[in-house]
Parts: structure tokens; C-alpha cells; sequence
């Protein structure tokens, strides 16, 4: 089997279908003798922000010399950047190899394996093949019946909790809590951010339940001292931990995840890891994850956010307008799925920018054009419908001069397409 026709067979595998339980990805792992018990592994969970706490944490381990996995979702170029070990892709003929190994579960009629449960044992078997010290794996969806939870992890993160992905997961931060709380292990470290009351009540119940120990970043202060186009710089209170950190992932938000990814250094730590300060500097300082408010060219600037539920937007919101004071430099190319809370993300985001242009992804998920143009109207903000993204953003960039930036925003699957059109493919994300 070549790479190529692997990609067929995965592609036909349910992907818009979440299917809760970890009976088939018990079966594929046990197709594969278990590789997830061969390494040791940082568990993240959250609404928003795993993603960028996972990319840093492997950045980290990575400079502190550790052979490390990363595994995330979704994909922003190709399947195989969701699988890395010391940044690199897996390679297409390790993909090949491991889909026909698992072909026999793959093919079945009854009960059929997901593309993410796919993904999650053939990263698995990948990093216990490379040998990895540590893997960092960021839960898919929710946490408690995510394929993921099936590691044995020796620190788990709870970034945050909010309102997203609500058909699945209930529409109430209890219930969505309690899904994510579910990664908890008995003596395992559960490391939050901030959370709601009524999300931070159930998370330290189900840790008790669990037996889990329940830690909180508080110890850690980070203050940000100043930003521009290419880093941000923070200033960081806490014994022991470098004094000033240089950040190249720009938004807002990122202080959050700073804070928890210190405080994770601090845990491992404990537990006998070896992080100097050098690695922990030097792994932040060259971070890099695709896609969320990442620039990706200037004199115009165009900007990549995948921010795709209300939480990350309000975020977005801040930053565009710390970056840009001025509303006449401001320009949006905008496309949303669905199932998101479009009107809510419409009314917070819209009226930030003189020209909003409208699109909408190749993904069956995508959300109308025309009930996105009337969000707009409603709103009594100018916009402009564009049927495909490559057309969205050649629209969106005539005209614009050195001073304008135009964010492309509303949906990871906008901002995949757009990076596509506008940044070369390179295997080493």
C-alpha cells in the first residue's frame, strides 16, 4: 500500500460523525499491542487554547533535549501534521504502513472506526516506533469518551471551559466541564486555567472522584510588556522560572496558556523531568502553531485566527483592536460553520471592521452565504458575499494599502484554505 491510497481508505472513515465511547479505539489499539503504554504523556484538554499549550509544552521538552510526540486536532495542511515527533511529520510511507495494519478494523461494516480514532492509535503506534520520551496529545473533543483518553498520562491540563461544540456536548458549562474533567487520573497532576464557578465546581469534584491532584497556575504571573507583528514579550513572576519570555504566538490570549505551560515546566519538574531555564526561553521563543493569529504577510498584513466559538472570538475582538486602532485599517474575510454560534460571533466581530467580506469553506458544515449576509445586514454592516476562499481573499486584498490588515477568521477549515493560498506547504510545522 502506497501513502495514496491510504489517504483514500482514511478518507473514507466517518469524519463529521462523533461517535462516544472508547470501544473502538480499544480494538484498533489492541490491533496494535497497546504502543500507547510505551511512552509517557501530557494530557490537554479545553475548549480553547490546547492546541497552542501542547505546541509550546513539545517546543519546550523538545530544547530541553527529550525525543517528544506531539499529536493535535485538526489538521491545518494535510492528516499528517496532527502527528509529529520533534516537529517533524510522519512520513508518508509510516502512514501507509500503519493503515494497512489496521485495514481489517478499518474495513468492517458494523461499528465502524471514525478518522480521528484512526489518527489517534496510528499516532500512538508512530510514537512508540520512534521511541519518543514524552508525547503531548491534545484531546479531539471533549476529554471523558475522546479516543485520547486512553493514555496514561503523568500530567493532564485543563485549559479552560466554554460554550462550543454544544449538539455533542450539552449546551450548560456543567456538562461540558464534566465531559472534559473526565481526563482526570487517580494521582495524576490535573492542571487548570481559569474557569467559570459552575465549570470550576464540577472539575473539583470529578478530581476528588478520581483521586486526582488538583493544581492551579495562581503561583505563576505573567505580564505583557509589549508586542508587535512578529512576538510578544512577557515579564514572568514566579521563583525559579526565566524572568522574560519572548513569544512569537501574538494573540492576547496567549498569556493564559503561557501561564499554564510554566506551570506545567514547574510539575514535570517535580517529577524529575530536566528543564533548564535555557530550554524553557529558548523552546517559547521559537514556537510556532498555524493559524492563530498568525501573520502571514505584511505591508498589507493578513492574519490568521482560527477563533470558531464566542470565547475565542471575544479574544480576536481584543486583539484587532489593540493592533489596529484605527477602524478604517481594518478588513475581514469571514466564514463560520454551522453548527457554531454564527449570530453571537457575527455581532461580536462585524461591526469591528469598515468592510466585511463573507465566505464560505469547502467543508459540508459551512454555514450559507446568504444567511451569513444577512447577519450582516441586520448588523448594518457593508458586505460582500464570496462563493469560494481563494475568491474571498483575492477580493479582500485588492485595494488595500500598507497601513490596512485583513484578518481571515470565523472557522479553522477558512483559515486552512486560506494558509493553503497564500503560504507554501512545508513537512516541518
Amino acid at each position: 500500500m502506497d501513502c495514496a491510497e491510504a489517504r483514500c481508505i482514511l478518507e473514507q472513515l466517518p469524519a463529521l460523525e462523533v461517535k462516544p465511547g472508547l470501544a473502538r479505539i480499544n480494538r484498533l489499539l489492541d490491533a496494535l499491542n497497546h504502543p500507547q503504554q510505551a511512552f509517557q504523556t501530557i494530557h490537554v484538554a479545553g475548549t480553547n487554547g490546547k492546541g497552542s499549550v501542547a505546541a509550546m509544552l513539545a517546543s519546550v521538552l523538545l530544547q530541553a533535549g527529550y525525543k517528544v510526540g506531539r499529536y493535535t486536532s485538526p489538521e491545518l495542511l494535510d492528516f499528517r501534521d496532527r502527528i509529529c515527533v520533534d516537529d517533524t511529520w510522519i512520513a508518508e510511507q509510516e502512514l501507509a504502513v500503519a493503515v494497512e495494519r489496521l485495514l481489517p478494523l478499518l474495513n468492517q461494516e458494523r461499528d465502524r472506526p471514525t478518522l480521528f480514532e484512526a489518527l489517534t492509535a496510528i499516532a500512538f503506534e508512530h510514537f512508540a516506533a520512534q521511541r519518543v520520551d514524552l508525547a503531548v496529545i491534545e484531546a479531539g473533543l471533549g476529554g471523558r469518551f475522546d479516543a485520547t483518553n486512553t493514555v496514561f498520562p503523568v500530567l493532564t491540563i485543563l485549559t479552560n471551559v466554554g460554550r462550543d461544540h454544544m449538539r455533542l456536548l450539552g449546551d450548560r458549562l456543567e456538562r461540558i466541564a464534566w465531559e472534559k474533567a473526565g481526563i482526570a487520573k487517580r494521582q495524576v497532576p490535573f492542571l487548570t486555567g481559569d474557569l467559570p464557578p459552575a465549570a470550576e465546581k464540577v472539575v473539583v469534584e470529578e478530581c476528588r472522584l478520581a483521586g486526582a491532584k488538583l493544581v492551579r497556575f495562581d503561583p505563576i504571573s505573567v505580564k505583557r510588556r509589549g508586542f508587535d507583528w512578529e512576538r510578544t514579550t512577557y515579564v514572568v513572576e514566579a521563583e525559579g522560572l526565566p524572568k522574560k519570555i519572548d513569544l512569537p504566538l501574538l494573540g492576547g490570549y496567549q498569556g493564559g496558556n503561557l501561564r499554564l505551560v510554566l506551570r506545567a515546566v514547574r510539575l514535570l519538574r517535580e517529577q524529575g523531568a530536566v528543564i533548564p531555564n535555557e530550554a524553557v526561553a529558548a523552546g517559547l521563543g521559537g514556537v510556532r502553531w498555524p493559524g492563530r493569529f498568525e501573520v502571514v504577510a505584511r505591508d498589507p498584513t493578513v492574519v490568521l485566527d482560527g477563533a470558531h466559538n464566542v470565547p475565542a472570538v471575544q479574544a480576536l475582538a481584543g486583539d484587532v483592536v489593540e493592533y489596529v486602532p484605527e477602524k478604517r485599517n481594518r478588513r475581514l474575510l469571514f466564514g463560520v460553520l454551522s453548527d457554531k454560534e454564527w449570530k453571537a460571533i457575527s455581532r461580536i466581530l462585524f461591526p469591528l471592521f469598515v468592510e466585511v467580506m463573507l465566505t464560505r469553506s469547502q467543508s459540508p458544515r459551512a454555514l450559507p452565504l446568504d444567511v451569513l449576509g444577512q447577519a450582516a445586514s441586520s448588523l448594518g454592516v457593508l458586505s460582500t458575499c464570496c462563493e469560494t476562499v481563494s475568491d474571498g481573499l483575492r477580493r479582500a486584498s485588492s485595494g488595500l494599502v500598507t497601513q490596512d490588515v485583513l484578518f481571515v477568521a470565523g472557522s479553522l477549515s477558512v483559515v486552512r484554505e486560506a494558509r493553503s493560498a497564500l503560504v507554501e506547504v512545508s513537512c516541518q510545522l
